[in-house]
């Protein structure tokens, strides 16, 4: 039976949460969401701002006018050169009566003698100090302020003076000849200006934040739309990997997660299928032929190869088989079979056949191995003590006393060992092949199994085995001699142990 994998990890707990696909989408597709709608909020606010002041700025312009227009140009001149006036008492009550809480001040003023200078006639404020009547006030610098004289306007940014930081608009008031007189000014504070702007801030971020959550939620639904046919596909995948081919998914999405998992299904029932072959193909021939058949397809044809050639064989085992009923001979020959097994399988040996109670074993091929000498030799010692425990444990049931009475005191074997060349592939036709290990290596092991009977010996091998052994097995052998080898015309040096 071929090996199965070792269990896996979690494969998504392998990954670091960066690494995670749905994670990454998901804070790709929120960061571009938060980034546009906070640019649209930067954007909204700059707007929302830059209405709010324009729409302050007109209402004071038309305060301002109004005020303007209430005046009498006529009782004005008359008054100009006359700080006690009454007209000055009128107009300072008038703007006292001002209802709009914004408006901080309201103030009349006229030209001066210095061009930059201008004559306070009447200051109404309030919560501040008031200026005194014929009081200068400093206009350098104040081009809409001197405009105010000619035509209605407003500032552009707020100014700060020595009354403190305010937004203005002024308009005129015009004699008979349409000549100025003085301009009407209306201040709002700058509290006042920066509440508004305060208020469509807060409205801007409330805004902000409602669409932040939207976008939070909707990037959770989206990530876990993604994260979940996502993390099936993976725990699926891993537990293919482990070896449980029955796996499916059974997804019943219409979406390219659902074709996903559609095509999944009948990969694993592909897999599934490959897999009762590779274990039933792997019981008629060694994993590693098993795997490269599965790999490379059945091709006729060999190529050369370096390999250690293992043959072994049962002794008097015609004599075992008559003392034996069929079904006890068959439960004894898979026993001792599968225990030789158990002893190429741990050298990572290659299995060729079984013939009858004999084993052709090679080592280095298919898959090549630098010490495949070394691993055939302690396979053989490995077979020698499994044999050693079979022979117990029949002892231990009494099945041995059957072949006793037939004159076999213990099951033993003859094993030979050679190395060298061989051609190892598929053999046979294009409906029925095998793989296979040809050439005069496997002729000399078989040979060297023969030559235990004439001497004696359970394990013979030859010096093109030795000298490629490390030194603490290769002291392990004892010398035979230079022994004619049957069907050869070379006679092979060869060695037991």
């Amino acid at each position: 039976m071929l090996p199965t994998p070792a269990p896996l990890q979690d494969p998504v707990l392998q990954l670091r949460a960066w690494q995670r696909f749905h994670l990454r989408i998901t804070a790709l597709f929120a960061a571009v969401v938060f980034v546009v709608i906070t640019a649209a909020a930067l954007l909204s606010y700059q707007v929302a701002s830059h209405r709010t002041q324009a729409a302050l700025a007109h209402e004071m312009e038309v305060l301002a006018a109004t005020y303007a227009d209430g005046i009498d140009p006529g009782d004005l001149a008359a008054a100009i050169d006359d700080l006690d006036h009454p007209v000055r008492m009128e107009l300072h009550h008038w703007f006292a009566r001002v209802r709009d809480e914004r408006v901080a001040t309201i103030y009349v003023l006229l030209h001066d003698d210095d061009p930059a200078k201008l004559q306070f006639f009447v200051d109404w404020a309030r919560d501040q100090e008031e200026g005194a009547p014929g009081e200068l006030y400093d206009a350098t610098g104040m081009g809409e302020m001197q405009q105010g004289f000619h035509q209605t306007v407003h500032e552009a940014e707020m100014i700060e003076d020595a009354w403190g930081l305010s937004f203005s608009a002024y308009s005129p008031v015009l004699g008979p000849d349409d000549q100025p007189l003085a301009l009407v000014g209306v201040d709002v504070q700058a509290s006042d200006v920066r509440a508004l702007q305060q208020q469509v801030l807060w409205i801007t971020v409330l805004a902000w934040l409602v669409g932040a959550v939207t976008v939070a939620a909707a990037s959770w639904v989206v990530g876990r739309n993604v994260r979940e046919p996502l993390t099936q596909v993976i725990d699926a995948t891993a537990r293919i990997a482990e070896g449980s081919f029955d796996t499916r998914l059974h997804s019943v999405r219409t979406d390219e997660f659902g074709l996903m998992a559609n095509h999944f299904d009948r990969m694993a029932e592909g897999l599934a299928e490959r897999e009762v072959i590779r274990e039933t193909f792997g019981r008629y021939v060694a994993p590693h032929v098993a795997r490269k058949l599965l790999a490379d397809g059945a091709h006729l044809g060999g190529a050369q190869v370096d390999v250690t050639v293992l043959f072994t064989d049962l002794r008097s085992y015609s004599t075992v088989s008559e003392a034996l009923p069929p079904n006890q001979l068959i439960e004894l020959s898979n026993a001792y079979l599968g225990r030789m097994q158990e002893a190429i399988d741990a050298e990572e040996g290659t299995v060729i056949e079984f013939l009858g109670d004999a084993i052709l074993a090679v080592f280095g091929a298919p898959t090549p191995q630098d010490d495949h000498p070394a691993r055939a030799v302690r396979c053989a010692l490995a077979m020698r003590e499994l044999l050693a425990d079979l022979n117990d444990e029949a002892d231990a049931s009494g099945l041995s006393e059957l072949w006793k009475t037939a004159g076999v005191d213990r099951l033993a074997h003859r094993v030979g060992i050679h190395s060298g060349p061989a051609i190892a592939g598929n053999i046979g036709s294009a409906t029925r092949m095998k793989y296979a290990i040809l050439g005069d290596t496997v002729n000399i092991a078989a040979r060297l199994e023969q030559l235990n009977k004439e001497h004696g010996t359970e394990v013979l091998l030859s010096e093109a085995t030795r000298a490629r052994l490390p030194t603490e097995l290769a002291a392990k052998l004892e010398p035979i001699g230079t022994l004619p080898v049957k069907g050869r015309v070379e006679p092979v040096e060869v060695l037991s142990i």
